[in-house]
């Protein structure tokens, strides 16, 4: 097997090293542009007088529709063409469409920015783990999923709190505009700079290399006959399900709940994820690939632990009254949470060929992305007007309440009570899903068992 020698210019550790840096930005505003919906979610839904349910659709399946679906042809096509400059197209579509979220005027039109946004999307994840795993042998690569993942803390802190600062001084629709233009920059970053790697180069399969890349179904048949990745793949969407749904609706449960400034709340909230899932990232990714070095299994029962201890961490969060207790809350449940996602990659593409790598990841996406990042907030809107219906002490919630706030306007006592009942029914919702983690959890378990047989193998001869 090739060595991290530097025998091939992009094997070199000034080039890896770069190549790691241009991909952490590309994350950083692929989850900045989606961090972004999340803290303006309570100033749209009042300004646009929208429901929970319309919000879980807008963070949940209107995003992740199209967003899964074409991951897929995306996936293929890096499989086909020179992945750098398809990357550098997907960064700027989706920044562009961020920039087009800020004149929605309704729903309809602000859904569509969205889909457009997913649509840019779809193609980050699946050609970002095709060129790690060229670059970086098995045993480094949770590791480096670790330190790119880091865009997604660093996202979340640009989104929230640049967006909230924004929002407060300019309005909702300003912080669309100023977040979409710096990504065009980052996309002609990666189209100047990167250069397209031989498939394969750090696994030293020459063979696979000339060899044309496979067919979806063949792809799919590979996959499916393997038992670890139809447990890890279940594991994965069922923990992405609740994840997803935390991470879309915390911000407006503590806009609700507690009498804390939009712009205050988005730097705050955005500085704990900042910390909590970038630590938890680099524990996830550094610590289980050490692990992994007494036993490979690591990988994946340490998730597993991890979405156990997390749902009494984040029912304390949901439970408590008290801000800075709940925020602590949410800082261990998030860094522990986090540690699930670096060694889930990693193990995903260990399992699949060179010329199968990038599509292996949009099959992944297409799942987690309608079963779980789709579904995930969608469901738990739902829930949550459900239970702010039943919790209301008036005649009708929906009716009474748009955007949830009193129709009656700000301060009345009409209002309060529709604040209470929409803050304490997101509460419940959030609450409710909580125990599908040890579900997830369960499937880890099982596909430990058979992890080591279902690694990829190299070709005899190569």
């Amino acid at each position: 097997m090739a060595k991290d020698n530097g025998e091939h210019p992009l094997l070199s550790g000034g080039y890896k090293r770069w190549l790691v840096f241009v991909l952490l930005l590309v994350s950083i505003f692929n989850f900045a542009d989606r961090a972004i919906l999340a803290v303006l979610a309570q100033p749209i839904k009042e300004d646009l007088h929208l429901t929970d349910t319309d919000l879980g659709l807008l963070q949940g399946l209107g995003f992740a529709i199209l967003y899964s679906i074409l991951g897929i042809p995306l996936g293929m096509m890096a499989e086909r063409v020179t992945r750098t400059r398809l990357l550098a197209a997907c960064v700027a579509a989706w920044s562009a469409m961020t920039v087009a979220c800020g004149f929605a005027t309704n729903f309809a039109t602000m859904l569509l920015g969205r889909i457009g946004v997913g649509i840019g999307e779809a193609g980050a994840q699946p050609i970002t783990n095709s060129l790690v795993s060229d670059h970086f042998q098995p045993s480094r690569r949770a590791s480096i999923f670790s330190l790119i993942l880091l865009g997604s803390p660093l996202g979340f802190l640009l989104g929230q709190s640049f967006g909230g600062i924004v929002a407060s001084e300019w309005g909702w629709r300003a912080a669309f505009y100023m977040m979409g233009l710096p990504g065009l920059l980052v996309a002609l970053l990666v189209a100047i700079t990167l250069r397209e790697p031989p498939r394969g180069l750090a696994d030293g399969t020459a063979r696979a290399v000339a060899e044309p890349a496979p067919s979806l179904m063949d792809v799919l048949r590979y996959l499916f006959g393997k038992p670890t990745f139809r447990h890890l793949l279940a594991g994965f969407v069922i923990a992405s399900f609740t994840m997803n749904a935390i991470a879309n609706f915390v911000l407006p449960f503590y806009l609700r709940g507690f009498a804390v400034p939009l712009a205050t709340m988005g730097v705050m909230f955005g500085v704990v994820s900042f910390f909590s899932n970038g630590l938890g990232m680099l524990l996830g990714g550094f610590g289980f690939d050490a692990l992994g070095k007494r036993d490979l299994r690591w990988a994946l029962w340490g998730p597993a632990i991890a979405m156990l201890v997390c749902i009494p961490i984040y029912f304390g969060a949901f439970m408590s009254h008290a801000i800075y207790i709940s925020l602590a809350f949410i800082f261990f449940g998030n860094l522990t949470l986090a540690t699930f996602m670096a060694p889930s990659m990693a193990a995903m593409q260990n399992m699949a060929g060179p010329r199968m790598r990038a599509t292996t990841s949009a099959i992944t996406a297409l799942v987690i992305g309608i079963l779980g990042a789709g579904l995930g907030p969608t469901v738990t809107g739902i829930l949550s007007d459900k239970f702010a219906v039943g919790l209301f002490k008036g005649t009708d919630f929906l009716a009474s309440c748009p955007g949830g706030r009193g129709m009656d306007g700000m301060g009345t006592a009409l209002d309060a009570a529709c604040l209470v009942a929409s803050s304490d029914g997101l509460r419940y919702a959030l609450i409710s899903v909580l125990g599908i983690f040890a579900w997830a959890a369960l499937h880890y378990v099982l596909a430990a068992r058979t992890f080591e047989r279902d690694l990829y193998a190299r070709p005899s001869g190569e």
